[in-house]
């Protein structure tokens, strides 16, 4: 029960991705760029951003961002690697 608490109270905060943001997003989608945010343990409205980059692998290993991001800037962040992975490729 101590976990369903947890899970509750660390919700991912709203937000709405601009028509750049999403077409970011599903070109990592669609070329097996997996980006994903994994909340900090014991740390309530923290998190990391996870990145994957090829077919996915049973037990492979996420790679984390160094740095950590709260409600206000998690979605951002999360976006900005999108579009970073989209502009890198697309050139």
């Amino acid at each position: 029960m101590g976990k369903l608490k947890y899970a509750k109270r660390n919700l991912l905060p709203d937000y709405s991705p601009s028509s750049e943001e999403t077409e970011a997003y599903l070109y990592c989608i669609n070329n097996d760029i997996r980006i994903c945010t994994i909340p900090v343990k014991d740390e309530i409205g923290v998190w990391y951003i996870g990145i994957n980059i090829g077919p996915y692998v049973k037990g492979e290993k996420i790679n984390l961002s160094p740095k950590t991001y709260d409600k206000s800037d998690v979605y951002k962040s999360y976006y900005e690697f999108c579009k970073y992975y989209y502009e890198k490729r697309k050139k």
